[in-house]
């Protein structure tokens, strides 16, 4: 008997949301985040880390704590669901700006490739089982303006600074936005 196809769909939706919150977490610093999105026996290869995922976690803090702004973007999104397994592909493309490697001044330092991940649904929650990161390129480049100089409190922040997280509590509890 074939599955419903609006429960396929759900199962997509909450896979790219899963992909996507992985994204955010990680621009946001927020490591909590980092982790919910894997199950504690989940595997990752990804650049120069081969290991458990919460390892890799770990590896990434001090690469993404030198950040002094990141973006994750993640879009292309294809899942394939078969019960309560699934494959998914992604595109990413990130900016991360941070000290140069020079040790003069900052770099907007771009990465582009796509993750390949394997998911489980445990419980009625779906988590990543594996994922491998497929590198496609990488460059940094000096840049033009320091972060310092950018306008106040129009850029993003880690978590809990950034307005996201100000707003959605707002939000949630019925409460004035503004």
């Amino acid at each position: 008997m074939a599955v419903p196809l609006i429960l396929v769909v759900d199962d997509e939706q909450a896979i790219a949301d899963l992909i996507h919150a992985g994204a955010r977490a990680n621009d946001r610093k927020d490591l909590d985040g980092m982790r919910a999105c894997y199950w504690p026996d989940a595997f990752t290869w990804h650049g120069g880390y081969k290991g458990p995922s919460a390892g890799f976690i770990d590896y990434a803090v001090p690469i993404i704590e030198r950040c002094l702004q990141a973006a994750h973007h993640v879009s292309n999104v294809l899942v394939e669901v078969q019960g309560d397994r699934a494959l998914a592909e992604s595109h990413y493309f990130a900016h991360h700006r941070r000290p140069a490697a020079s040790g003069a001044g900052e770099e907007d330092a771009f990465f582009e490739g796509r993750y390949i991940d394997v998911l489980e649904r445990r419980e009625g929650e779906w988590r990543i089982v594996l994922r491998r990161g497929i590198s496609d390129f990488s460059g940094a480049v000096p840049a033009t303006t320091p972060y310092a100089a950018w306008p106040q409190g129009t850029h993003s922040l880690p978590r809990p600074d950034d307005e996201f997280y100000r707003i959605a509590r707002a939000f949630r509890a019925g409460e004035p936005l503004v």
